[in-house]
């Protein structure tokens, strides 16, 4: 290729749940994916892992809805053991309403990680929900409730008001890959010579004069990205059709191993690059152009 490049690099999106990025002049809105390799939790530190309740695993599939809550005296309980044998992490001088109960919460993660142990020390399985930010709690496999138990001003939630919605049959826990429904591959930018444009990226097409940036995108049902806490670092590339049109590098920009760089070999011809995470595959069926 000539040595003058113009780059088609999209710019990165801040959130969470995304994997890779980049800059430039924006082609699409579809951002790459960006991977810190974190541990998945383990069930001590209330990771959505099968192996973390005794009573059996989840079906995330289960319905829910708002209901009359079970569980609310176990919730309550383990609230008030943690205030008792952990006091530090509140400020007992300070209430969301007068004797409620309802304290400053001077440490958010640790809070809800106590709740989780007392939980499961009484017998119940607990852990966080995806976002992390609420409860997941079930007594067996009927049934499990989602609990709001930290205001969004810090403060303990207790009542029925923390109470959110019961799934039937219960909904956690389940697999990291169980949270998998597809992989999505696409490319997400380009870097051409100059004077090439390139198509949009969602066409899977790439001139023969331009190295087309890939990502691969673990996704849950809604069409949401599953975490990286979930799903991990690992990740399996395979060009099954087209090495004579196209290889595949490794994404020197960010290090990233969810991104690939594929660069022609100066001739047309299609390719397919598969991706697979946790058993889930996911392929780009894309066609080199002049």
């Amino acid at each position: 290729m000539a040595f003058a490049r113009a780059s088609f690099l999209l710019a990165a999106v801040a959130a969470g749940s995304s994997c890779g990025g980049g800059g430039g002049t924006p082609v699409a809105s579809t951002p790459p994916v960006v991977v810190t390799p974190q541990p998945t939790p383990s069930p001590g530190d209330g990771g959505p892992t099968a192996s973390s309740c005794p009573l059996g695993k989840g079906d995330l599939s289960a319905p829910c809805q708002r209901g009359a809550p079970k569980l609310l005296a176990e919730v309550e309980a383990a609230i008030d053991r943690l205030v008792k044998e952990q006091p530090g992490l509140f400020n007992t001088e300070e209430e969301a309403g007068e004797g409620t109960g309802q304290y400053r919460v001077l440490d958010a993660d640790r809070y809800v990680d106590g709740l989780i142990a007392n939980l499961r020390t009484a017998g119940l399985c607990a852990e966080r929900t995806l976002d992390l930010q609420r409860l997941g709690v079930k007594s067996g496999n009927s049934f499990s409730e989602e609990w709001d138990v930290l205001s969004a001003s810090g403060f303990v939630r207790r009542t029925p008001s923390a109470y959110r919605t019961t799934c039937e049959p219960a909904a956690f826990p389940v697999d990291p890959a169980d949270y998998i429904a597809y992989v999505r591959t696409a490319f997400f930018s380009f870097e051409c010579d100059s004077g090439v444009v390139p198509p949009p990226p969602p066409d899977g097409r790439l001139p023969i004069h331009c190295d087309g940036y890939v990502t691969a995108t673990p996704k849950l049902s809604s069409g949401r990205d599953v975490p990286p806490r979930i799903h991990g670092p690992d990740i399996r590339w395979e060009l099954r059709e087209g090495d004579n049109v196209v290889r595949v590098d490794d994404d020197w920009r960010y290090s990233n191993p969810f991104n690939k760089v594929l660069r022609t070999t100066g001739r047309p011809g299609g390719f397919i690059l598969c991706a697979t995470v946790l058993g889930k595959v996911g392929c780009l069926n894309g066609v080199v152009i002049p």
